[in-house]
Formats: C-alpha cells, structure tokens, sequence
C-alpha cells in the first residue's frame, strides 16, 4: 500500500527529485558543457579541438593534430576544473584527445 503525505508537494520539488533519479540532471549538465565548449577553453582551444561525446565521466575531444593533443594533455587538469565549475558538478572526471 502507497502512503501518501497530508500535504501537497511543490511541482518545483517533485521534478527535480525525478530528474535526480533519472540523472537526466546530469545528462544536462554534460550537454551544457559541449554547447559551453568554446566560451569555456577559449576561441584558440576550441578552434582547434571539438568535444565529440561524453561517456562514464570521460569527455572525449578530437584534436586537430598530435601537438595539440600534447599540449592539451597537459593542460588537461585545468580544463576539467573550468568545465566543472561551469556547471557547478564532478561531470567530467577525464577527458581522452584524439586525432
């Protein structure tokens, strides 16, 4: 038998605990990172790497030849900390240069 409360629930709530248990809310968030990319690591960055997908916490970036996936590499920490701050979350956990 379901319990239900005497008191009505905010509509505001009961989405976002449902977005929270779906982890649609996360799924946002990586999204809003790809569409925020070139905003977050800079017209230079962007113009020459492009995030392909986000899988298990690892964003996966296409670079545009192996000296800029090196020199991504190591710039590599400081970009996870941009894109998680932009979204206020752990998101991205690693992130994979590929050519």
């Amino acid at each position: 038998m379901i319990r239900r409360s005497s008191r009505p629930e905010q509509i505001g709530k009961i989405l976002t605990k449902s977005l929270k248990s779906l982890q649609i809310d996360r799924r946002i968030k990586e999204e809003s990172i790809v569409l925020k990319w070139e905003r977050l690591v800079g017209e230079r960055i962007a113009s020459k790497a492009n995030p392909i997908r986000i899988e298990d916490s690892i964003l996966f970036v296409r670079v545009m030849n192996a000296s800029w996936r090196n020199e991504l590499f190591f710039m590599k920490r400081k970009i996870i900390e941009e894109l998680n701050q932009s979204v206020k979350d752990n998101v991205i956990k690693d992130i994979v240069f590929t050519n």
